[in-house]
């Protein structure tokens, strides 16, 4: 009877789960390193992890990260971009880069649904990432968050139309980047660290390079044919960690392979990925190079491609160039950039005796051709900034009317200064860009630890269309440091110290004089203390030893003579 009841129920649940409406996503995973041998004898190495799955309302995913996935559905976030960065990327010599970042943290969000709540979702998904990637996501508030107008807009599939209500954008220029980011970032991926392109990742190596950021990206991207139009958007995940290289101060060379640049080797592949690709791009011919083992194929002149998931089945990959032509060339500035480059740099101007200055950036277009490019620029509320004080001259000292100007002005301890000019360079010429400020000085307790090291400003953002390529370019100026007014902290120390002490000396005299009843006692009374009792146990046990010593030294002739002379005065004294 048991049993029969058993198998109706089984058949009712088999019934309401084909009865309830679910879907399964049709996900897919790639793998790739791109490994660059850059100008100044440097070598890049990119390593992207791309998850994809084909529409946006699925409630189930195999390969994509559930807590990062499931934290974005329940915000209704259409796109996240959030990089982790050690360094500088210096693109005037090692050229554009697709992953190039500010340094420090840089976190910026494009939300869907209504923009009545967006300020809870804001901080609701600024923590969620914090725990997930173990950063310090949740020190940033409203006075480092603002909404750039013309500057980071969507790059997938967005139901708002780059409208800047709806992005939020934060900057922490001193985040500091170590293997507390990269191990759950790498718990993201499917293989985790065990298996493909991930299983490179040494800590001890990644973190002593010249240059190292870490990156997540996650954007709704078009699945279907009709680009234009996108009825069914999906999901892309995209794990990107850029690294720069020194091989001349690992081995003394410019040769290099896996096992001196990770200090490891590819062993197996990811076998939940569809492909796991290894390019190598070259400064010089491919005939002119020794590349082991043969195993690859030829692109072009200058790259080849490993299809590393098909050799990791019969062999490990250890991937190794060998220049035959081992003479170190010093880079020049033009060497990452064949037809023109352009850069921004940004430094403090002012004087150590005033507590005022000026923020300079200095946008540099050695292109054949004018440029015009968008300059977004956050300034800290504790600068502050005055905007009658903008100018913008060329190198001969000319004035250069900008094309439009967005200013949105800070406020103390809520919100920074935001500038987004548009401007066009003109060809071959530098623009100097100042803004004057003055420096505040802050409340005692939003002093940082290390008041006296400065604070660092958000390098700005330079948006622009390249010459040739017409590609869009994104390129970061450097984060200066500002000194800002600190009080003397020891004088608290001082202060404390001299109080007690007089406090104590003072006070405590008086005190006891005045509350104390002074009482006469004989001095065979007085109860003598340890310290007492221990000196005096001490002096008895010495006269003790010289009384033994006397009574068994033998007196000589001299002594008795001495002896006799003393008695003899005594008995003239009295």
């Amino acid at each position: 009877f048991r049993s029969n009841e058993y198998k109706s129920y089984l058949r009712m649940l088999f019934l309401l789960l084909g009865l309830v409406p679910h879907v399964i996503a049709s996900e897919s995973y790639h793998e790739k390193l791109d490994i660059t041998h850059l100008p100044d004898n440097k070598v890049n190495t990119v390593f992207s992890f791309t998850s994809r799955a084909d529409s946006v309302d699925n409630t189930h995913f195999d390969i994509l990260p559930r807590p990062l996935i499931n934290t974005i559905v329940k915000n209704d976030i259409e796109e996240l971009h959030l990089t982790l960065t050690q360094g500088y990327w210096r693109d005037s010599i090692w050229g554009y880069s697709d992953y190039a970042a500010s340094p420090g943290g840089m976190f910026y969000v494009w939300f869907g649904g209504s923009e009545a709540d967006i300020e809870k979702r804001w901080m609701y998904i600024r923590n969620a990432i914090s725990g997930i990637t173990c950063s310090s996501l949740t020190a940033l508030s409203g006075e480092d968050t603002l909404s750039p107008q013309f500057s980071l807009k969507p790059l997938g599939v967005t139901t708002k139309q780059g409208d800047s209500k709806f992005i939020r954008y934060a900057v922490n220029p001193s985040e500091v980047i170590c293997t507390e980011n990269l191990t759950p970032w790498l718990k993201l991926l499917p293989c985790k660290s065990r298996a493909g392109l991930s299983s490179l990742l040494d800590p001890s190596r990644i973190y002593d390079t010249s240059y190292h950021s870490l990156s997540l990206h996650v954007r709704r991207v078009c699945t279907d044919s009709s680009t234009e139009s996108c009825q069914s958007p999906g999901w892309e995940i995209k794990q990107v960690l850029s690294l720069v290289f020194s091989p001349l101060q690992l081995n003394d060379r410019r040769d290099f392979s896996f096992k001196t640049l990770f200090k490891r080797t590819l062993v197996n592949a990811c076998p939940v990925a569809l492909s796991t690709k290894v390019n190598i791009y070259t400064i010089e011919p491919v005939s002119e190079i020794e590349i082991t083992p043969k195993l690859y194929s030829t692109v072009s002149d200058r790259e080849v491609t490993f299809d590393a998931k098909n050799i990791t089945t019969t062999k490990i990959l250890n991937v190794y160039l060998r220049y035959n032509n081992r003479r170190v060339v010093a880079a020049s500035p033009e060497e990452g950039h064949v037809t023109g480059h352009m850069t921004g740099h940004t430094y403090i101007s002012r004087t150590s005796s005033s507590n005022s200055g000026r923020l300079v950036t200095i946008f540099s277009n050695s292109y054949s051709t004018p440029l015009k490019l968008l300059y977004f620029q956050m300034i800290p509320w504790y600068l502050r900034a005055y905007v009658h004080t903008i100018t913008m001259t060329t190198r001969d000292g000319d004035h250069v009317t900008p094309d439009h100007v967005t200013i949105n002005l800070g406020k103390d301890r809520t919100k920074p200064y935001l500038l987004e000019i548009v401007l066009t360079v003109p060809a071959n010429t530098n623009i100097r860009f100042s803004i004057q400020f003055d420096a505040l000085l802050l409340r005692w307790n939003e002093y940082p630890p290390d008041a006296h090291h400065g604070r660092q400003i958000p390098s700005g953002i330079i948006t622009f269309r390249e010459p040739i390529t017409e590609k869009v370019i994104r390129v970061f100026t450097e984060s200066p440091l500002v000194y800002l007014p600190t009080p003397d902290f020891s004088m608290p120390f001082n202060v404390l110290c001299l109080v007690s002490t007089v406090i104590a000396i003072v006070y405590g005299s008086i005190f006891s004089l005045t509350t104390k009843k002074l009482v006469c006692i004989k001095e065979s009374e007085v109860k003598q203390g340890l310290l007492i009792q221990l000196i005096k146990a001490v002096k008895g046990a010495v006269r003790t030893e010289k009384k033994v010593e006397n009574k068994t030294t033998p007196e000589t002739d001299i002594t008795k003579a001495n002896k006799t002379k003393t008695d003899s005065k005594i008995e003239q004294c009295r």
